[in-house]
């Protein structure tokens, strides 16, 4: 597989389906028109479905959170650069600070995410590329590096 992926990074928890799509589709849409491509981890949006709570205890038994995980940290070491929703708005990020430290450990070109009053986490903040305030200018800067 190529490495010349866009990794969309973002909260997917508590996330209603358009909450977690809608910037993604505009990442797809811009960057496919370059034609950079891009890995989503909402096309395993069923998974997420899943997750509610009358589900929760099931699921906790069953392999199915690990195999999302390492399907997303495959998708993050076969991508150039990850795009990382860290708006404080967006949601609790877990899963997202874990992606963004596998993605440094990498050595991926992280680029953030945020609003101009939001505070990203000192951590996070360290191990990104660049950090932008609006998606506009994300999308700029992820194709400039293809």
């Amino acid at each position: 597989m190529s490495k010349d992926y866009v990794y969309l990074a973002g909260p997917m928890e508590d996330k209603t389906r358009d909450e977690m799509c809608a910037w993604r589709r505009k990442c797809h849409e811009y960057l496919n028109e370059m034609g950079i491509l891009v890995l989503d981890p909402t096309r395993r949006i069923s998974f997420h479905k899943q997750l509610d709570k009358n589900l929760q205890n099931e699921i906790r038994g069953m392999n199915v959170c690990q195999r999302i995980f390492k399907q997303d940290l495959q998708d993050i070491a076969d991508s150039r650069v990850v795009i990382a929703d860290v708006r404080r708005k967006s949601g609790r990020g877990t899963g997202t600070s874990m992606e963004l430290m596998f993605a440094h450990m990498k050595n991926k070109i992280i680029i953030l995410w945020t609003e101009d009053d939001d505070y990203p986490h000192p951590f996070i903040e360290a191990i990104a590329t660049e950090k932008h305030y609006t998606l506009e200018d994300v999308l700029s800067a992820a194709s400039s590096y293809y």
